[in-house]
Parts: C-alpha cells; sequence; structure tokens
C-alpha cells in the first residue's frame, strides 16, 4: 500500500481543493492500494515526482500519473517503429480501425472478452502489453513503452503488484514477445489472487512479427500448459485458416518486394494490409470452432487460479 508523503505529486487547484489527475480517480486509487516496490516488494511512499521504496531506497518516477517502473522500451525493428509511430498518432483509432478492419487477420473482440470478465468478483485487471489502448476505463493498463494509454511502464517479469493483490490479467498477442515468458507468467501467478484469472490471446500459426523481438508460437496444447497447474476454462481459435492464408501471403508478397529493405517491406505490408483485409472476413465460419485449432493463427485461452 502506498503510504503519502507531505510533498504530493500534485498541487491542488486552490479554486475547488481537487487534486489533478490524467488518469479516473477510482482507478488511480486502485493503482496506489496494490503498486510495490519490483525489486524488494517492500512498500512505496508517494513524493513529488516520484514513489520511493524506504526498504531498498529505489526511486520510481511518476509523471501525468503515469508510473515509471522502468525506462521506456525503443523499438528497432522497421515495422515496429512504424507501427508505434501509428500507435502514437492514432491513439485508440489504430486499433478500432486500423486493427479490427485493415490488418489481416479475422478481427478478435478484445474489450469484450475483457469486459466478460470484468465483474463484481473480478473488478481489478491489469491488460498486460495494452499499447496505446485503454480497453475500459477501470482496466489497468500495463506496457513497456510510455503510450498516452499507459498507466504503468514496467517489466513483466518484475511486477509492481502486491501478492494476491490482482482479480485478473488479460494479454493481447504479447506473451510471445517475452523472452523470459514464464518468469513473466510466474509474476501474474504471484500476483493473482486465489480464483482469479488470466485471459490470453497467443499465436500459434503466425509470421514473424517482432515488437521489438518476436520468440515463441505455441499449439492448443502448448497454450493449455503456460498455466500448467491452474484450470483452463476456455479455449477456442479466434482465428482460422482463411487468416492463416491471408497472412502467409501478406508475409509473402511485401517480403518479394522489397528488395531486401526492411523499411520498403513494412510499406509493402501495410500496402497488402490495405488491399487484401477483405479476405479475412471469409474465415466467418471457421472461428471459434475446435476442430479448427490445429489451423489456428491465434489461440484464446482463459485460466483460473485454483482456490487456496
Amino acid at each position: 500500500m502506498i503510504s503519502y508523503s507531505s510533498d504530493m505529486t500534485h498541487q491542488r487547484d486552490e479554486s475547488t481543493g481537487a487534486e489533478p489527475v490524467r488518469q479516473s480517480q477510482s482507478r488511480l486509487d486502485t493503482i496506489l492500494s496494490i503498486v510495490v516496490c519490483p525489486t524488494c516488494h517492500g512498500d512505496l511512499m508517494r513524493q513529488a515526482m516520484q514513489l520511493y521504496c524506504p526498504a531498498c531506497n529505489a526511486r520510481y518516477p511518476v509523471h501525468d500519473d503515469r508510473i515509471y517502473f522502468i525506462e521506456p522500451m525503443p523499438q528497432t525493428d522497421k515495422l515496429d517503429s512504424v507501427k508505434n509511430r501509428l500507435k502514437r498518432a492514432f491513439g485508440k483509432a489504430y486499433y478500432s480501425v486500423g486493427v479490427n478492419l485493415f490488418a489481416p487477420t479475422y478481427p478478435f473482440n478484445y474489450p469484450r472478452e475483457v469486459a466478460r470478465w470484468r465483474s463484481q468478483e473480478c473488478s481489478v485487471i491489469v491488460d498486460i502489453g495494452c499499447g496505446n489502448n485503454r480497453v475500459d476505463d477501470a482496466v489497468i493498463t500495463l506496457d513497456g513503452v510510455d503510450y498516452d494509454a499507459v498507466d504503468i511502464v514496467a517489466d513483466v517479469t518484475a511486477l509492481p503488484f502486491r501478492s494476491g493483490s490482482v482479480d485478473g490479467f488479460a494479454s493481447r498477442s504479447v506473451l510471445e514477445h517475452i523472452p523470459n515468458v514464464h518468469s513473466a507468467i510466474a509474476e501474474m501467478k504471484r500476483c493473482t489472487r486465489p480464483g482469479g484469472v488470466s485471459l490470453h490471446l497467443v499465436p500459434f500459426l503466425f509470421p514473424y512479427h517482432a515488437s521489438p523481438h518476436d520468440y515463441q508460437r505455441y499449439t492448443h496444447t502448448g497454450a493449455a500448459r503456460l498455466f500448467a497447474d491452474w484450470n483452463v476454462i476456455e479455449q477456442r481459435n479466434a482465428t482460422g485458416p482463411v487468416t492463416l492464408f491471408l497472412l502467409c501471403l501478406i508475409e509473402f508478397l511485401s517480403t518479394l518486394f522489397s528488395f531486401g529493405r526492411d523499411e520498403l517491406k513494412s510499406l509493402q505490408y501495410l500496402l497488402f494490409c490495405g488491399l487484401l483485409f477483405p479476405i479475412k472476413y471469409l474465415d466467418a465460419p471457421f472461428v471459434g470452432r475446435k476442430k479448427y485449432l490445429g489451423l489456428a493463427p491465434t489461440i484464446f485461452t482463459v485460466f483460473r487460479k485454483p482456490e487456496a
């Protein structure tokens, strides 16, 4: 739990007596009630423009109510750099229009899935690797990059949350980009309360996509083993064989016509997405059908932590 020093992060508005915040006060209060030092798990004190850990003397900057537990990650991959600029420029529209409409994957309603599990008993949900997309005003957002929509900039292998303080974690196409994914999963397990949930969309048959790197793929049985000691509540293919065909076609064409130039490939990839995206809607009859899990570009799995 955060303890407050006399030197607060913000000055109060003299006309209203209110303390201005960038994010909703209820979400901010929730965050401050569960964050701890990611190094020693000690309690934090809120001081001017920082959180301070008396136990290990660590200091974490706070700017516009965004907490920086690490330095923001750089984007080194060409396509990832282009995507990063688009995310910053278009914000939520990058996802609602760019990803859902023009991306070559059949649209997956990630916000609806998160909202489905955000209930009275599952109110504290952390969106891992959220990008510049807040799916719900009550959801806590965490990323390695300091996008506008991010509440906490942190390393997913050293989460800054008290053990058992989170009702659920969610991620969309994130786990494949974590080199020490089992360390990240161990941290999510530590922070999740007994009976809490974990919702993850992961790739199986999907071309390499750096963000900034890309490390692993999962079959449906492999995805189920990520939380091997938890219960699998549901699992389905979020995309199907038509998406698989389109992904491979666009990857092939953008590679062929880029002549080995990475930046040109990024532009060609976006161009072919814009030209060919309608094909993905032919995937509708195959999505969510168990027999197509073996041909799934992406798989969505919901896990529940056993009660103590």
